[in-house]
């Protein structure tokens, strides 16, 4: 009787292998399908994928791209509302730890910021400028017929150029056309005053671009100008931790990595480009225009409450802070743009 039931043990036992090496991949997969980590649950504990089937028919594959389309959009969406209408709320809760909620600030922040120059691309270029004539505002039309009508010349830029004052002993440069001519020119000169280290590279370069450009002062500007905006984005990212360093300073005595004023700074640079984005669109709605003010006092008045909300101090330290932060970064931003024009000028 123990032989029989032995034997039918062992019938049972060769089965259930004999239907595991016939099985699908479907149906014996127990680790995980992206980097072979053993399963315990629906979720792979070391790279986060969940245990779908190896293949998937046409049901299968039409409810993961909804469902992952869903996850995306929730959390899209909620970091959206919360970045719009919460300030300081979203920081806190992912300083917090309770990031898988929210979209990555990061991510955002790359979304965003595209999103506010590829509008700023379709602005003309008459709507860029905010130009007043005896308290009156341009009008559009106007602004276009000035753009039409501005012409720049370079010998009406002082820097150094033509005349150049340097050690109280001021002389004419008489506009050299060629390097050989300005060499010869210095040459004339007195050893004292001759150009220096830095006179002489600016002048060099010029008289190379005129040179370039068929000595058209105008197109000169016009590219140095068209270069400074493009390098304009990446200025701005290079201040974020600046951003992030003046509030560590004003809040050395919190208990605050530095790493969380830069999770504060990027999303509050998300919040800028995306009340940027909406501010460049009501600038071309002419019923709208009303609202740019108030959308440029908005981002002021959202980092005064972020920062109430995040650091949670009293009001009138708050308000201390507020202005000293802007009071820095303001003359942070300031030097940015003069090297961001250095930059320029040295890359032509």
């Amino acid at each position: 009787m123990e032989e029989n039931l032995d034997d039918a043990a062992m019938a049972e036992g060769v089965a259930e292998a004999e239907k595991k090496a016939t099985a699908s991949p479907e149906e014996t997969s127990n680790v995980c399908l992206n980097c072979s980590t053993p399963l315990t649950g629906s979720y792979c504990h070391n790279c986060g994928q969940k245990n779908f089937p190896r293949r998937q028919d046409i049901g299968d594959f039409i409810v993961n791209f909804i469902s992952s389309f869903y996850s995306f959009e929730s959390k899209f969406f909620k970091t959206f509302r919360f970045l719009l209408f919460r300030p300081g709320r979203i920081i806190n809760d992912y300083n917090a730890g309770k990031r898988e909620s929210y979209f990555h600030p990061a991510r955002m922040y790359v979304f965003l910021s595209f999103i506010f120059f590829l509008i700023l691309s379709f602005i003309p270029d008459e709507d860029k400028l905010d130009i007043n004539t005896n308290g009156k505002k341009l009008s559009k039309k106007e602004k276009a017929q000035l753009l039409d009508s501005l012409t720049v010349s370079m010998d009406s830029i002082t820097l150094a150029f033509d005349t150049i004052n340097w050690g109280n002993k001021k002389y004419k440069n008489n506009d050299p056309k060629t390097l050989a001519e300005y060499d010869s020119l210095e040459s004339l000169k007195a050893p004292e005053a001759r150009d220096g280290a830095v006179e002489r590279y600016f002048t060099e370069k010029f008289i190379k671009l005129k040179q370039e450009s068929g000595d058209d002062s105008e197109a000169i500007l016009k590219s140095f100008f068209q270069s400074f905006l493009d390098n304009i984005p990446r200025m701005i990212f290079l201040l974020l931790p600046i951003f992030a360093l003046i509030l560590k300073l004003l809040y050395i005595r919190r208990d605050f990595y530095y790493s969380e004023h830069l999770v504060f700074s990027v999303f509050f640079y998300d919040f800028m480009y995306l009340a940027g984005s909406f501010n460049l669109i009501f600038s071309q709605v002419s019923w709208l225009e009303w609202a740019q003010p108030f959308v440029m006092l908005l981002i002021f008045f959202y980092l005064y409450k972020a920062m109430r909300k995040v650091y949670k101090q009293p009001r009138a330290k708050t308000i201390i802070k507020f202005f000293l932060f802007n009071m820095i970064f303001f003359s942070c931003l300031l030097i940015a743009f003069m090297l961001n024009a250095l930059v320029t000028l040295m890359m032509m």
